[in-house]
């Protein structure tokens, strides 16, 4: 199966709702389209799709920041999904390179991602360390405070 890594389009906003879904977070494909031009207006992130077949088979999103504490940028890996599936078939590592790829032209000096730890998040945990990623949990917190709305 032929993969091709693409850009996000308007016309994917149903399929990548279908693909959050499955990641554990419900979207409609009105509520992805509005995220998607909120994204598409954002000169620092990027939104990937992985396409086979014709289908839309996975999704990525990255954004990059600057950093203060020492020169230069970091790319944060807002979500990936493949789709169930699809899955162990090269797509999220096709996807991986693109973000990485996003993220290295922004001469970024790293690439985050916080992932559940939770059992049914263990193949992702494995396929992460497979890329090179570090697990910080050792060394680094993660803290975070809901405002309100």
């Amino acid at each position: 199966m032929a993969i091709l890594v693409r850009p996000v389009q308007g016309a994917d906003a149903d399929r990548v709702a279908e693909l959050l879904t499955q990641l554990g977070y419900p979207a409609d494909g009105a509520a992805v389209a509005s995220r998607l031009d909120y994204w598409g207006d954002e000169p620092s992130a990027a939104v990937f799709v992985a396409v086979a077949d014709e289908l839309v088979v996975g999704v990525a999103a990255v954004h990059v920041s600057p950093l203060l504490e020492v020169d230069g940028h970091y790319a944060r890996l807002v979500a990936l999904v493949v789709d169930a599936d699809a899955r162990r078939g090269g797509i999220g590592r096709a996807l991986m390179a693109a973000v990485e790829a996003y993220a290295s032209a922004f001469r970024c000096a790293f690439v985050e991602v916080t992932s559940g730890r939770r059992p049914e998040r263990e193949a992702a945990h494995r396929f992460y360390r497979g890329l090179g990623f570090e697990d910080l949990n050792d060394i680094a917190y993660r803290f975070r405070k809901r405002l309100p709305q």
